[in-house]
Parts: structure tokens; C-alpha cells; sequence
């Protein structure tokens, strides 16, 4: 369930309708026992900890192979779960109506805060000033000297994808600045190939 202090229609608002009303959120983003189901699709949501532990030992052990894995799986997650959406929500065309709707979902499975800026098909430049990712690992190991945050660019480029109805693998998305490096906001910069 949505709590009730989220304004659904920020940012969402077409000639005056809300488009996140066009979405059942308590029925969209549900609880099924111990299952998390969005839209149809079994969502996996892990504390922090699980997550950051995760992400350490991959990089630790596997290295750059390491941090192409978390953006290739998030990549290839939010890709399905997104076109799925797409598909039931017919109503919810327009490109910044499918990208208010991507921060939303962000948003609302607890991941952080994007702002799509200056985005199109060819890419653009995404901002996040909060982040589930690095709250957990600024507790857990505190600053690092690289970027991070790979889970967050395989989402971007996934949901990007299944936006502009590309393949997955056909965004790349660099991160220029980095909160777990201390800078004021997490910037990522997407291009095509």
C-alpha cells in the first residue's frame, strides 16, 4: 500500500487528469504473504544490508565483471516488469507520462528518487538525489572513491529501453557523480551504444 503522504499526481498531470490515477496502487503494488507483486510481477526487495553485502562481494570477488552483473541484472528486470506495465496500461502514452510513471515505480519500491532530465531516445541525463543503494552503503562502508551505484544505471538503462522500445544492452549509462563519494547528487549520463 502507498502511504497516504505520497501525492500521487506530482509531476503526473496530463490536461488536468492525474495519470497515476489511471493505476490501481493498492492493487498494482501489492503484498501477497511474503511476495511483493507489481503490476503481475514478483518484485524482490532486500533491507539494505542484503543488498550492499551483495553488491560488496561482487566486486570484491569479480571486480568489473562484478558491477556488469548487478547493471545487468537490474537491466533486464525493470525491461520486463516495465513493458509489462506498458502493456496493461495502454492509456499511459506519452514518453514524459512513461517516465513520470518510471520514477514513480522507482520511487515506490523503496529504490530513491530520479529525475529523467533532458532525456530522449538518443539519451540524456538523470539525476538522483537520494538512493536506497547509497544510504546502505555510505552506513555499512562509507565513502568510496568510484561510483557505485550499478544496480541504479542497469535501471535506468532498462527502463529507458523498454520506453523507447529498444533491446536491452542498447543504452549505456555512466555515473559522473556519486553521493557515495560524497558529491552532493548521484548524475548519471546515458548515450546510445
Amino acid at each position: 500500500m502507498i502511504p497516504s503522504s505520497v501525492d500521487r499526481c506530482a509531476g503526473i498531470r496530463r490536461k488536468g487528469v492525474c495519470m497515476a490515477t489511471l493505476i490501481d496502487w493498492n492493487q498494482e503494488l501489492a503484498r501477497k504473504g511474503h511476495r511483493v507483486i507489481l503490476s503481475g510481477v514478483p518484485v524482490a526487495m532486500h533491507c539494505h544490508h542484503y543488498n550492499i553485502n551483495l553488491h560488496k562481494m561482487l566486486e570484491d570477488t569479480m571486480g568489473d565483471r562484478g558491477a556488469h552483473l548487478l547493471f545487468t541484472a537490474a537491466e533486464e528486470a525493470i525491461y520486463g516488469a516495465f513493458r509489462s506495465i506498458m502493456a496493461q496500461y495502454k492509456k499511459i502514452r506519452t514518453t514524459n507520462s512513461k517516465l513520470e510513471l518510471a520514477s514513480t515505480i522507482y520511487q515506490n519500491c523503496g529504490l530513491g528518487v530520479i529525475h529523467f532530465q533532458k532525456i530522449g531516445p538518443k539519451g540524456g541525463r538523470i539525476i538522483s538525489p537520494s538512493s536506497h543503494h547509497v544510504t546502505g552503503w555510505l552506513a555499512k562502508h562509507g565513502r568510496r572513491d568510484r561510483p557505485g551505484c550499478h544496480f541504479a544505471r542497469g535501471w535506468i538503462a532498462g527502463v529507458l529501453e523498454a520506453i523507447y522500445g529498444r533491446p536491452t544492452g542498447n543504452y549505456s549509462v555512466v555515473e559522473r557523480e556519486c553521493k557515495m563519494m560524497r558529491n552532493e547528487t548521484c548524475t548519471f549520463i546515458v548515450k546510445e551504444g
